[in-house]
């Protein structure tokens, strides 16, 4: 397995996941700022990426599908046993 397919799969992963992300919990990446236009903050994204590393509070079954450690974990155990 090489590393190009290692960091592509990595990225597409993350890519979905944050587009699901995005859709199911809303206002993550794009928010609106202090004028009221949407922008992107990608501090508020990366915190969200982050917290279930330091917090507990991804970590039930009802909140594993916007658990980016869990998604990463799982996806790559499938990716492993495929090739």
């Amino acid at each position: 397995m090489e590393l190009i397919e290692v960091i592509s799969f990595i990225t597409i992963i993350t890519i979905i996941f944050i587009i699901y992300s995005e859709y199911s919990v809303g206002q993550i990446l794009f928010r609106p700022d202090s004028s009221g236009k949407l922008s992107m903050n990608l501090n508020s994204l990366l915190g969200f990426l982050m917290n279930p590393f330091y917090k507990r509070d991804l970590w039930n079954w009802q909140t594993l599908d916007i658990n980016y450690a869990f998604v990463m974990i799982y996806s790559s155990i499938i990716f492993y046993v495929i090739l």
